[in-house]
């Protein structure tokens, strides 16, 4: 057979071949493909997807409510750009980069699966399928997302709604609400939510005492006549022992995150007594036209004290470094909100304005969450822990932060962290035309207290515990003096050391010649402190430095250098997890 006769043969057997499938395809069922698969019907395999991980937010009162997807209708018409959001996984949201982060337990990411079925869907004509296929919407109780669907045990609200203009600035909004129960409550979930999200910025609820005989009423008159912020009349009720005397958040809203659950044996404390308030510290914008809001919170209470009491607190403000340089807590300015820093301002038209965040742990504690919180020019953050041991380790990282959906990132498995650790968090802000959330690039942006819009913030905020208490904030088993309780929970210190800086070949770095510990109650320094520290001796201590490349410890190699951080005794070598490095003179002579 020559190749000609060959080739006719192919042509008219796939011709065949091709006569034969087309008459296949004729006598397929409705809702079949050419390949024989079902078609995803909406009612049987797409509204399962979308009423689990979609409608919480994408429905009437949610964040989400001009796209709802809580019925076939709306999900048809909006088809195309369904496919397109989750086969790119935009949605649902997650800003968290995976393979560099923890996992955890809130993680609304579709599987592969239901990612492939909406696809096909769409793909395949967006059929309804049968009615008598479709699931119930998830009933929420009262409009609250307990997942158990228990009515909470408290709710509470301002007793009148906000009125918001159309336009122009507003400033925090700070309402009093009162505690009515005498006794303590722990609360074992919350959820907060304002009646129109599209108003509410962010929302910060803490708990605080009034003097005797003093209403909020008082309090808002006299900070009128006086000038200064209500919050200077009233004390905070539950302080974080890590960052005293920072007030416990007892909840917060950011778009993206209401609801938590603090897991079995967890708990938040809320204070009873007859002079207790829940102040809402609500961040609105303007949207164009007037706006009404009343925000609320529910409370699901624990029927016992729990084993861990959980504490909210800025993460990492208890040392700050702008663009590599640390900050002097003693420098002028308005200290930015949750730092004890006057933070610089960002430039105009800076892409990647860098800030550095350090807080170190004195006591053995568990992280249960992470929450970066910036506004529009919030670029990235990156949560990193140094060990005792030197060992450095990655929870979190957000490579495109986005203010219009900040998520609160609950760790699938807390972790626990030895006494000794530090806690690094760095973000980056984009302040260029580039920045397509950017209303002003052309004005510097400030850090400041009660922020507005237009400004910045650099709140990277940690739910954690202290191992080894009790329900009631002490120490279990410690008895005897206080030296002898911080022993038993295992408690460090911060010291402040000179010494001459040296690198070794391994790449460590080593402060040598060093003075004995001066015991420190900060992690920063002053300008203050530092001018004592040029004065002070060396010695002949050495000193292994952990997580000190932040501090650009080339700059200054063989210099006179002052250290504070955790010191870490051990029989071969101290330790020190450095949370401040500043020089201290010119070079080092011993």
């Amino acid at each position: 057979m020559d190749y000609r006769t060959s080739h006719i043969r192919m042509r008219f057997s796939l011709a065949g071949i091709a006569v034969l499938s087309a008459s296949f395809v004729l006598l397929l069922p409705e809702g079949r493909s050419q390949t024989n698969k079902r078609v995803p019907t909406f009612n049987k395999d797409v509204a399962p997807i979308l009423f689990k991980n979609c409608v919480k937010c994408h429905q009437l009162g949610e964040l989400a409510s001009g796209t709802p997807l809580t019925s076939y209708e709306a999900a048809k018409a909006r088809a195309e750009l369904i496919k397109q959001k989750v086969a790119s996984q935009e949605m649902p949201p997650w800003p968290a980069d995976p393979a560099k982060s923890l996992k955890f337990r809130n993680d609304p990411r579709l599987n592969q699966r239901e990612i492939d079925t909406i696809v096909a869907w769409v793909n395949g004509g967006a059929p309804k399928g049968n009615d008598a296929d479709l699931p119930p919407l998830p009933k929420l109780e009262e409009g609250w997302s307990h997942p158990q669907k228990l009515k909470p045990d408290f709710v509470v609200s301002p007793p009148t709604d906000v009125h918001l203009p159309a336009t122009g600035a507003i400033r925090y909004v700070r309402i009093m609400v009162k505690v009515p129960f005498t006794e303590d409550k722990w609360v074992a979930a919350s959820q907060t939510k304002p009646s129109n999200p599209a108003v509410v910025h962010h929302m910060a609820l803490t708990e605080v005492a009034l003097p005797e005989g003093m209403t909020p009423s008082d309090v808002a008159q006299l900070s009128h006549q006086m000038g200064f912020a209500g919050a200077a009349l009233d004390t905070p009720v539950v302080t974080t022992p890590t960052n005293p005397p920072k007030p416990d958040m007892l909840a917060i809203y950011t778009p993206g995150s209401t609801l938590e659950m603090y897991g079995e044996n967890n708990a938040k404390l809320l204070k009873g007594g007859k002079n207790m308030y829940i102040v809402f510290n609500i961040h609105y914008e303007t949207t164009g036209k007037p706006e009404t809001d009343r925000s609320r919170i529910a409370l699901w209470f624990a029927r016992k004290a729990p084993q861990h009491q959980l504490f909210r607190v800025n993460g990492a403000g208890e040392t700050v470094l702008a663009n590599g340089k640390e900050l002097l807590a003693d420098a002028p300015g308005i200290k930015a909100e949750g730092t004890a820093f006057a933070i610089p301002p960002i430039p105009p038209f800076a892409k990647n304005y860098e800030l550095t965040g350090i807080t170190a742990y004195m006591d053995p504690v568990t992280i249960y969450q992470l929450q970066p919180h910036a506004h529009h020019r919030g670029k990235d953050f990156t949560y990193t822990i140094v060990y005792p041991d030197g060992r450095e380790q990655t929870l979190l990282s957000v490579p495109k932060y986005d203010h219009r959906w900040q998520m609160a990132y609950e760790l699938e498995t807390p972790l626990e962290l030895p006494a000794g650790s530090k806690m690094v968090v760095t973000a980056h802000y984009d302040n260029s035309k580039m920045n397509m959330h950017n209303p002003t690039p052309e004005k510097e942006v400030y850090f400041r207290d009660m922020n507005q819009s237009w400004d910045e913030m650099f709140t990277p905020f940690i739910q954690y515990s202290i191992d080894g208490q009790n329900g009631k904030g002490e120490a279990e088993g410690a008895g005897g003096s206080q030296e002898q309780k911080e022993a038993k929970a295992g408690r460090l210190g911060i010291g402040e050391v000179v010494g001459c800086l040296e690198a070794r070949t391994d790449g460590k770095w080593m402060l040598t010649h060093g003075s004995q510990p001066a015991l420190s109650d900060t992690q920063s320094t002053t300008s203050a402190a530092l001018r004592q520290a040029e004065a002070r001796p060396l010695s002949d201590q050495r000193y292994l430095l952990l997580g000190v490349n932040i501090f650009n410890p080339s700059s200054h190699r063989g210099g006179k250098v002052a250290v504070k951080g955790v010191v870490i005794p051990d029989a071969n070598e101290t330790r020190i997890n450095v949370t401040s490095l500043q020089e201290a003179g010119a070079a080092c002579a011993p």
